[in-house]
């Protein structure tokens, strides 16, 4: 294998023959070595990276002792999170790890803002009770209106901003909290407060923070019981900011009235997570980022690291 091989070890989400193009177009000279075929399912980590010096990953684990067995110089994740990749590995190993960030803001802030109104409107509830040969087509309960409710946004980053925009175009009232204030979610009429008042005042708090050792459970059980039982918890960032046990309970008990879920502690989620059978929920596949349109930003972006990474130029690096 020589140094210009690109080990490529999950889809990218478009044709195999699409990526080929694209990474031929952005990256010659370079081979493209594809990896992640049923005909190499079971197969070690470690085997498939192989002596490669580039590897394209998206939301696969790479665990430190892949990373402390290969030659890697440079790991360009295809995706936003970079949590699943063992940092403190690459920087023992002196390896680079790039991301992608902002290819999915428009997409995972409109399916927050999406969430919301499934809620709201009941409207996967709507389907069933439309289609079902027995249902009484005038006995659906009443929904609400997202206008003029209080949206709590936690993270005003690029995507909780866009989500922000979204709820303000909606005749929303914005809470904010972030780790620091933005003119521009104050220029949107947004109010910045601290967690607890947001989740004391908000009808609706939409998650929009990367998971950490800090953020982990920033949702907790003491927190979800601050929120009004009228309220809807909203979360298309990281299942890790919320503890699930806790959520269901209280969706079980009736202290809140829904939540809407893109992404779980695990991914797919077990057969035994309680948010799977709790009620009043709308759950969705991690399929936040997954539009035609941020797919295809996420695949340029995804081979531009490379380049940028034998360049010298560091915009889009993590570790």
């Amino acid at each position: 294998m020589s140094d210009s091989t690109v080990v490529l070890i999950q889809s990218l989400g478009v044709p195999r023959e699409l990526a080929a193009r694209r990474f031929s177009e952005l990256l010659p000279g370079h081979e493209l070595a594809w990896r992640g075929g049923a005909e190499n399912a079971g197969k070690p980590l470690a085997e498939l990276v192989g002596d490669a010096k580039y590897l394209v990953t998206g939301s696969l684990p790479i665990d430190g002792a892949t990373i402390r067995g290969c030659r890697l110089s440079m790991i360009s994740v295809s995706f936003t999170g970079y949590d699943h990749v063992d940092l403190a590995a690459c920087k023992e190993r002196g390896i680079s790890v790039y991301n992608t960030p902002g290819y999915s803001t428009d997409s995972v802030a409109e399916l927050a803002v999406a969430l919301a109104l499934s809620l709201l409107r009941n409207i996967p509830k709507a389907d069933f009770h439309t289609r079902a040969p027995q249902g009484n087509w005038f006995a659906f309960p009443d929904g609400a209106e997202l206008r003029g409710r209080t949206v709590g946004i936690v993270g005003t980053g690029a995507t909780g901003m866009a989500a922000a925009k979204l709820f303000a175009a909606f005749g929303c009232r914005l809470l904010g909290c972030n780790r620091s204030e933005k003119q521009e979610f104050v220029n949107l009429g947004g109010t910045y407060v601290g967690l607890d008042r947001l989740l004391r005042e908000a009808d609706i708090v939409s998650l929009h923070l990367a998971l950490n050792a800090e953020t982990r459970h920033i949702i907790n059980t003491e927190r979800i019981a601050a929120l009004k039982p009228t309220a809807y918890l909203v979360n298309t960032a990281r299942g890790g900011l919320v503890d699930s046990i806790g959520l269901s309970r209280a969706l079980n008990d009736n202290k809140l009235a829904g939540a809407g879920i893109d992404v779980f502690e695990n991914e797919p989620p077990k057969s035994d997570d309680p948010l799977l059978t709790a009620p009043n929920t709308v759950l969705t596949p991690h399929l936040g980022y997954k539009t035609r349109e941020a797919l295809l930003r996420k695949l340029d972006v995804t081979f531009r690291n490379i380049e940028d990474f034998e360049q010298g130029v560091g915009t889009n690096r993590v570790a």
